[in-house]
């Protein structure tokens, strides 16, 4: 029996075959377009001024705004959740969230979710109590550090190593709520959420120290694969850049904007090859036609993404890059040409990453060390002059398949001005804290020579006592000359000279210096001997920690009288030598007594003390290797216990 293919026949498959095309195009369609059901979105419940429940209860804050004016602007359906922060990645796991509101970014996580385009960037920092000495994360390593459960900045504790003792909590609050309570030596938070928190509920010995210690991109994260929603997040984001609600919205949290692009889904690419099956069904002509059709349909939506991420990254004031394996740049945006002095038609092919980052040797090696995620670098092109930088770089593609590195170099030229302001400030105070000690010393000795003086004009006929005070008078003039050289050796213009100092002959010294200004209700009692009473020190410093002592001591019992006693403690060792200088006055109250060596604190009322002398005595025991402590009760007197290096033993 021969089949033959008649025009009728011809014409109902053809139909036949076109009718099933459309209900497949049609199914397609409905995939790619996706579900029309609620997005679950899920967020923290406690980082201002990121996201947070209201005082309405209520989300609030920069992510909440930012995803509900682009949902609208999208005509997205969209239901935001804040919760634990914990919460959140598990939710997203589990599918029983559709996306985070925001979240870090780093190689862990990326391996786990899929991320827009960063739209902020996010600085973690060092809290610290009023007093500490942590003034930086090298300070920070190996003390007890708080900070919040399964956030970036315990992930990058942990990544590098700095303590084996955090201590974890739920919410930033909670963190800094503890470390205030006395938890803890400090504290890793976000920056803008910390001092928000300190101001709201009025945390006032916490503060923010030092620099911050990492900078790194915050982004929307949604399901690993789900392209078609990280898509229309990138353009609602484009969207706000393009009418300025980005910047309104930026100014009103104070947030900073970043930028992590990201390519159009190709989930498409597999309906064009369904479609190719389909047509092969109807016919070779049906086939070629709508392959031709869907050809350029795909081409056109490719040059689309292709300019829209290119407009995107047009729009960011840092510099955006990509390179091959190699090194060599394949991609740059507009700011990366006029940030390195490129000519805007200038081919890239010629350059490597390496060409503008004149620390960068082996290429692979540089960016692979652990310091990559926020490296810092200097920049420098060859039509500008080098600047400072910080360098986020990941790889492109998988471990087997690398296929090069896309990166974002952010100028921070600003930030180092900050930083160097900073650290003239902190040398005004260091200058202001040294005059106050200059002044305080210089008073003790004045004090002296004017006693001495005051005795010399009372009785000019004595020749014993005019002798005797003028001999006084210029030993107090020789220990302020003493004085001063010992402040050119703190200003570094010569070097300090230690060597063997009697303990005897300076307390006899000190009181003889003071004893024109007690009252005859005061006495001063030398238990020193000559027997083992040397140590190893600069004289002036000794000199000082005792004048100050001693001066504080008389100064307590000026009123209703007491002995001043000095001698050598029980506990001298062969490389320490234990002295103390008690005194009858009134004590110190148990409250003030871990305050009592602070610069500038003082219980006397104003103008009778200046709160320098305990500071200036702690600065000079600690600069040649001593220490002091305090015993005493309200009413029993106060004993100064001064610890300070022996002579050490020849050879």
């Amino acid at each position: 029996m021969v089949f033959r293919l008649t025009p009728l026949l011809m014409k109902r498959f053809l139909s036949t075959g076109l009718l099933i095309w459309l209900m497949l195009s049609a199914i397609c369609a409905r995939a790619a377009d996706g579900s029309h059901e609620t997005l679950v979105i899920q967020g923290n419940k406690a980082f201002p001024p990121y996201e947070f429940i209201n005082k309405k209860g209520e989300p609030a804050g920069f992510d909440v705004e930012l995803i509900n004016i682009i949902a609208e602007r999208l005509g997205l359906d969209i239901k935001v959740v804040l919760d634990d922060w914990e919460k959140a990645p598990e939710a997203l796991a589990d599918g029983k969230a559709d996306m985070i509101t925001a979240m870090i970014l780093s190689n862990q996580r990326q391996r786990q979710f899929d991320f827009s385009m960063a739209h902020a960037g996010v600085f973690y920092c060092l809290f610290a109590r009023e007093g500490s000495r942590i003034e930086s994360i090298e300070d920070a390593k190996g003390k007890e550090i708080l900070v919040q459960a399964k956030v970036y900045g315990q992930e990058w504790l942990q990544q590098r190593d700095i303590t084996d003792r955090l201590v974890t909590f739920s919410t930033p609050r909670e963190v800094l709520s503890q470390l205030a309570a006395g938890r803890g030596d400090c504290a890793v938070v976000e920056r803008l959420s910390g001092l928000m928190l300190l101001q709201e509920f009025k945390i006032e010995n916490v503060g923010l120290v030092g620099s911050p210690i990492v900078c790194a991109p915050y982004a929307f994260a949604v399901q690993k694969g789900n392209h078609r929603l990280l898509t229309k997040l990138n353009e609602g984001i484009h969207l706000l850049h393009q009418d300025g609600t980005y910047d309104d919205l930026y100014r009103k949290w104070f947030s900073i904007a970043d930028f992590h692009a990201r390519r159009m889904a190709l989930i498409r690419n597999g309906l064009l090859a369904l479609a190719g099956v389909v047509c092969l069904m109807v016919g070779v002509l049906v086939w070629n036609v709508t392959l031709k059709r869907l050809v350029a349909k795909r081409t056109a939506q490719l040059k689309t993404s292709e300019k829209r991420f290119q407009e995107l990254s047009d729009l960011l004031p840092q510099i955006v890059f990509e390179t091959d394996a190699d090194g060599w740049l394949t991609f740059l945006n507009q700011s990366g040409f006029d940030m390195l002095g490129l000519e805007h038609d200038q081919s890239l092919d010629t350059f490597t990453l390496a060409d503008f980052i004149p620390e960068m040797t082996g290429f692979d090696d540089w960016l692979q060390d652990d310091s990559r995620n926020g490296k810092t670098c200097r920049v420098k092109g060859p039509g500008t002059g080098p600047f400072p930088a910080l360098l986020f770089v990941s790889p492109m593609g998988s471990a087997q398949d690398h296929v090069g590195w896309r990166g974002i170099l952010v100028d921070i030229t600003f930030q180092k001005e900050l930083e160097r302001q900073i650290i003239e400030a902190q040398k005004l105070e260091a200058v202001g804290k040294l005059a106050g000690g200059v002044a305080h010393d210089f008073n003790n000795i004045i004090a002296g020579i004017c006693g001495y003086a005051y005795s010399v004009k009372k009785n000019p006929h004595d020749i014993g006592s005019v002798t005797d005070g003028a001999e006084k008078i210029i030993m107090g003039c020789d220990r302020a000359g003493d004085l001063v050289r010992h402040f050119l050796v703190t200003a570094g213009r010569r070097k300090a000279e230690k060597q063997t100092v009697q303990l005897k002959g300076v307390v006899d010294e000190i009181f003889k210096l003071l004893q024109p200004t007690c009252r005859s209700k005061v006495k001063l009692d030398n238990r020193i001997t000559d027997d083992n009473d040397t140590i190893w020190a600069e004289p002036v410093l000794v000199f000082q920690v005792l004048m100050n002592l001693c001066v504080n001591g008389v100064q307590a019992m000026i009123d209703k009288g007491g002995t001043l006693t000095v001698g050598l403690g029980a506990q001298s060792t062969r490389t320490l030598r234990e002295l103390f200088v008690a005194d009858q006055g009134p004590g110190i109250e148990a409250e003030i007594r871990d305050r009592i060596f602070e610069p500038f604190f003082t219980t006397k009322q104003a103008g009778k003390g200046t709160g320098i002398g305990l500071f200036v005595v702690s600065q000079s025991l600690a600069s040649m290797g001593g220490t002091i402590r305090v015993e005493s009760r309200p009413g029993r007197g106060a004993t100064f216990i001064v610890c300070m290096p022996a002579v050490p033993p020849e050879g």
